[in-house]
């Protein structure tokens, strides 16, 4: 779970003020956390888009994801071009309820099929986009390809997806087996490249549900959620000698955060690269937390020696903020929260110590 942390993030060019408030709605909570395989400076970077809503929040029409004004993006890739894999949970209302699995690719569409167009035109009004990606999953044996518009819109990236109602028949238009997003979990490589300047940037996502037991969105009840992200960040760790056991040390830095009070997870494994990231689940599991970081964000974690070969990594994760400032969309949406983009540490490795000659 997310541990909510009032973090003191500095002030940045766009980031200061007071978030939107808005009127109360049905239950709708959408949140979007993105996680990143480098956070350098003007550097390539694959994108982990991770989507969570409640299941008995009412159903999702529409969603919009914006990557941060400094970004760059590559929209050239061909049709067919496997750029990212997808997983994801729908709860199928037409079988009782029941969370379902969907997994598949992430590839680049063919923008002159016909399907794809009509698609475009239904979702966004126009037949025409910067790139379109296709999300390919299967569900129950059947195809399920969610298509991605997306257009470079000022120095914004926009990925545009419209669901379905599950609360209608397919003939209708509805989803198969009355289908509602509840997670999914997205992948995209080679595309974007980080900004090229120190500051904080944000990921915002605009979700609008639909009026529930209907086909028709509503506007009103729109909402978002954001992910920070500083560059540049780093998570390091080393091993050095102690009396007994070893230690491993490190220090925590993210452009735009004060550290101080947080805690990192440390994982372990007889495997390389234990704990998860933006592109991995981990072959680890999480020993223990740190202690409360102080504001240089140095760490140290003291370990007794190991029976076995051992791989250690650390990570920070899981901490959120308040929304600060106008959406980075420039669209007048409330704001529910926002995520801190989670960093995970080179590995080291310890070994078993070797027995002394008498």
């Amino acid at each position: 779970m997310k541990k909510s942390l009032r973090l003191a993030l500095l002030v940045c060019a766009g980031l200061a003020g007071l978030a939107l408030a808005g009127p109360a709605f049905a239950k709708y909570d959408p949140s979007l956390t993105i996680e990143q395989t480098s956070y350098k400076l003007g550097a390539p970077t694959t994108v982990d888009v991770f989507i969570a809503i409640s299941e008995d929040a009412d159903p999702t029409a529409q969603l919009r994801i914006f990557s941060p004004a400094g970004y760059t993006a590559n929209l050239t890739a061909a049709p067919g071009t496997k750029i990212g894999s997808v997983l994801a949970v729908v709860k199928a209302k037409a079988l009782g309820g029941a969370l379902l699995p969907l997994a598949g690719d992430v590839v680049v569409a063919n923008p002159a099929d016909p399907a794809i167009v009509a698609a475009a035109t239904k979702c966004t009004g126009t037949p025409t986009h910067g790139t379109i990606w296709v999300l390919n999953t299967s569900l129950q044996g059947q195809t399920v390809a969610i298509p991605v518009f997306v257009d470079q819109k000022g120095p914004l990236v926009v990925q545009t997806v419209c669901l379905p109602s599950p609360d209608v028949p397919p003939a209708a238009g509805g989803a198969t087996f009355g289908a509602q997003l509840v997670l999914a979990d997205f992948t995209i490589r080679g595309v974007f490249t980080n900004a090229g300047t120190k500051n904080g940037y944000e990921w915002a996502g605009i979700y609008t549900p639909y009026v529930p037991g209907t086909q028709t969105p509503s506007p009103a009840g729109t909402v978002e959620w954001r992910t920070y992200v500083g560059l540049p960040s780093s998570l390091t760790l080393a091993k050095v000698k102690a009396k007994k056991g070893f230690k491993l040390v490190g220090r925590l830095s993210i452009a735009g955060l004060n550290p101080k009070g947080v805690k990192l997870g440390l994982y372990a494994g007889k495997k390389p690269k234990p704990a998860p990231t933006a592109i991995t689940n981990g072959t680890g599991k999480r020993l223990l937390r740190s202690a409360a970081l102080p504001a240089t964000g140095k760490y140290t974690i003291r370990r007794p020696a190991v029976k076995f070969a051992t791989f250690f990594q650390t990570r920070f994760e899981s901490y959120g903020t308040e929304c600060t400032g106008a959406s980075p969309t420039g669209l007048a949406v409330p704001c529910s929260g926002e995520d801190i983009a989670a960093i995970t540490s080179n590995q080291v490795k310890a070994t078993k110590p070797k027995k002394k000659r008498r």
